[in-house]
């Protein structure tokens, strides 16, 4: 292990304090839990699918969803799971709203790459890939 990747329980602090800003509506308390280059890949086939680049990005990726649902989309953190070398699944379960009656309940794992306190990268792997896709479109 280096400095850089120690694990510790803030691993696990880290990333929950990035649901915890989602889930008060907290825009730079969420960009806080990143390093100013990490990256996000939402591993789906549709509008917000790939690779965002920076916390600049991941932020409007946020943004994005939250406009696109009106403000009701929900990420709940079910379980979370380390193996002390700086990862952390969570497995989470996402769900959401269209302003035109759309609706999605996704069980997803969010896979975090912490380092010194910060998410380096996050890897979104969707549930239903079919369902997502056709929610966002």
């Amino acid at each position: 292990m280096t400095a850089t990747t120690a694990p510790t329980s803030t691993d696990i602090d880290s990333v929950r304090a990035g649901f915890a800003a989602v889930a008060a509506g907290d825009l730079p308390g969420f960009a806080a839990v990143f390093h100013p280059d990490a990256t996000w890949n939402h591993r789906n086939d549709d509008q917000l699918g790939g690779i965002k680049h920076g916390v600049d990005e991941i932020v409007g990726f946020l943004s994005e969803s939250m406009t696109l649902t009106a403000g009701t989309l929900r990420p709940i953190p079910e379980i979370y799971l380390t193996d002390d070398a700086g990862h952390v699944a969570v497995l989470t379960r996402i769900s959401g709203t269209r302003p035109d009656g759309r609706h999605f309940d996704d069980t997803q794992i969010l896979m975090f790459t912490i380092e010194q306190g910060r998410a380096r990268s996050v890897d979104q792997f969707v549930g239903d890939p079919t369902a997502v896709t056709a929610f966002w479109s």
